[in-house]
């Protein structure tokens, strides 16, 4: 077979069939492999590249039925590829864009780098709340980076504009006012020890509650009044009481009131404030690998003793109890001594 001039890495197996690198102007290679022959076309391709053309379900049909030889089907498919990943980068395209930032609000652009390649833009919502919306422009295509409780994305990245975007930014903000007037609220009346550091895009917060006992309240964004998820963390002992409160009183829960309100009443106690003196700061890492999070995990293993209650991730206790000599498991319960205090512990293994 004749192999394609413009494309030299590409090796035609049959009349219907190729395989090999495909190279854009940008001199990005990709790998592809395509027997058109068939309905829909039976395609290999490089992971980034299908991950480009899954956004065009139905192109590679249409470029395989507009195209009779080898040359012409590659040509029009790397026509098409060049649209979608090769970033514009002439000047007409330059001056587009700093026409587009000009004709923003003074006060809806934050910043510009010098080599404009980071657009940052912003916008002061209802609750006088300022957020920031990260448009870096260093790649083939755009990245948009903000901090909400959901993804921005934008419809197409090749067509986007400042003023487009700026709209589905406010847009989506305006969504979560109501949401985080109550966060806000928990955050100045508790003492919130997560999300770390501090996020507008999180809907949880993780608060303070006495001693080694802590209350991860997780928000519906729809509803952020009504009764939340909540997971209490601490040791067993230490926790059971206030769940037995929740479990028995989760009737009474009233949306019209604040989270904080219900909490306090349904757990029969004052959440407490921040301290502001520094001595009284709570430890939330794990005390085997030292980490607050590990795949996901967080520490929710409690010891029981009154002067320990150090807190540990399952998986770094079990490991802990598995070098011990006098280690042993019963019916999936590991059975060791907590690394802090040598006080016996137990902890359910991971299954």
């Amino acid at each position: 077979m004749v192999r394609i001039s413009s494309q030299p890495q590409l090796v035609p197996l049959t009349n219907t069939s190729l395989t090999g690198f495909l190279k854009l102007s940008d001199d990005s290679e990709y790998f592809i492999s395509v027997d058109y022959s068939c309905s829909p076309p039976n395609v290999t391709l490089d992971e980034e590249l299908r991950s480009e053309l899954e956004k065009y379900p139905s192109k590679l049909s249409e470029i395989v039925n507009q195209s009779e030889t080898h040359e012409s089907f590659v040509g029009n498919l790397v026509n098409f590829l060049e649209d979608i990943i090769v970033p514009p980068t002439d000047s007409k395209h330059l001056l587009t864009l700093i026409k587009q930032v000009a004709n923003l609000p003074s006060e809806s652009v934050k910043s510009i780098d010098q080599d404009f390649k980071q657009i940052v833009l912003r916008h002061t919502d209802e609750g006088n709340r300022e957020h920031h919306l990260a448009i870096q422009l260093d790649s083939r295509t755009p990245t948009f980076l903000c901090d909400l409780p959901q993804q921005l994305v934008i419809d197409n990245e090749k067509t986007w504009s400042c003023q487009a975007v700026l709209k589905s930014f406010r847009d989506i903000i305006g969504q979560y006012q109501s949401l985080w007037d109550v966060l806000d609220d928990i955050d100045s009346n508790c003492w919130v020890i997560e999300p770390e550091p501090f996020s507008r895009g999180a809907v949880h917060r993780r608060v303070v509650l006495k001693g080694d006992v802590s209350l991860i309240v997780t928000l519906d964004p729809s509803q952020p009044t009504s009764l939340p998820r909540c997971r209490f963390l601490g040791s067993a002992k230490s926790i059971q009481p206030f769940q037995n409160l929740l479990d028995e009183r989760v009737d009474d829960w009233d949306p019209a009131v604040s989270v904080v309100e219900n909490l306090g009443s349904i757990l029969d106690l004052e959440l407490p404030s921040k301290p502001t003196d520094g001595d009284n700061a709570i430890s939330i890492d794990c005390g085997v690998c030292y980490c607050y999070e590990m795949m996901g995990q967080i520490p929710e293993i409690s010891c029981n003793n009154d002067t320990c209650k150090q807190l540990f991730h399952v998986e770094c206790l079990i490991e802990w109890f598995r070098g011990l000599p006098n280690v042993r498991q019963s019916f999936g319960t590991v059975f060791g001594e907590c690394p802090y205090c040598s006080k016996p512990m137990h902890v359910q293994a991971v299954l």
